[in-house]
């Protein structure tokens, strides 16, 4: 019961982040006849902003009881039982997980197409297509954190502070190593000049957060100033680290990777 209630409020809050947003977009431009609907890029700007905080953590949380859980229970002596390898648990998991959270954002990313392309001004089918594909990534990443997580520790307690710690590495300690490294390898006095070395931008978005905040700001946003990552200044556009390529392959990289070695991890794991 426990679980179920912990999956419903996992897709409730993806409704609330995605649909909810565009209901209230909605009925405030139907509130006021005559004016100007917003502009579509306005609002999937702010969604996916809000989606770059908010997701990762959802993810996470929906996941992480997988595996531990049925530790602590007792119950994964019957999940590993013949004819289950931990492949066919970790894949199950995985696979259970990953469709809870696809299915919630999708029925909350169908209300935000009905409302923006019903309502808002200039809707691009293009971009939003491109927007769905990267957000379901950005969320299954997370999934495979949580997961990874659970299959790995020994116990909920440490899985949950391992989700928290995970989060709080990229939302808030990343830019602290970035800025770290400008100290140890920048003389006194040059800290924040501009422009920032290269390996600066690399490792910024290689953050699966950044990366993400980066594909939603092209595509709507044309690459402008974002307050969420560190925007290039003229001398610092030709870096490869800023390119749209580079934030798409750190997701990629992200995705296939954690859970991959999060299996590996749990293999030869004794949790029995």
């Amino acid at each position: 019961m426990r679980r179920s209630r912990l999956g419903q409020g996992v897709a409730a809050t993806m409704f609330v982040f995605t649909a909810g947003i565009a209901v209230l977009v909605a009925l405030a431009h139907f509130s006021t006849p005559g004016g100007d609907p917003p502009p579509f890029d306005t609002i999937m700007l702010l969604i996916g902003s809000l989606l770059s905080v908010i997701l990762p953590f959802i993810a996470m949380l929906g996941s992480y009881g997988a595996i531990i859980g049925e530790r602590e229970s007792g119950s994964v002596r019957f999940l590993l039982g013949l004819p289950n390898s931990r492949f066919d648990a970790y894949a199950g998991k995985y696979l259970s997980r990953s469709a809870l959270l696809v299915a919630a954002t999708a029925v909350g990313l169908l209300v935000v197409a009905a409302v923006g392309f019903g309502v808002l001004g200039e809707p691009d089918a293009v971009a939003f297509l491109l927007f769905t594909v990267a957000t379901v990534a950005f969320g299954l990443l997370f999934v495979g954190f949580g997961l990874a997580l659970s299959a790995t520790l020994d116990s909920e307690t440490q899985v949950t502070t391992g989700i928290i710690s995970t989060y709080v590495l990229f939302r808030g300690l990343w830019p602290v190593f970035q800025w770290g490294g400008l100290y140890l390898t920048r003389p006194d006095g040059e800290l924040g000049v501009r422009p920032y070395p290269e390996w600066y931008f690399y490792l910024g978005r290689l953050d699966p957060l950044n990366a993400y905040v980066k594909v939603v700001n092209v595509l709507f946003n044309d690459d402008r100033f974002h307050p969420l990552i560190t925007n290039p200044q003229a001398a610092e556009l030709d870096y490869l680290a800023v390119s749209t390529p580079y934030a798409v392959a750190a997701l990629t990289v992200w995705l296939v990777v954690v859970p991959v070695v999060g299996y590996l991890l749990f293999v030869d794991k004794d949790v029995l």
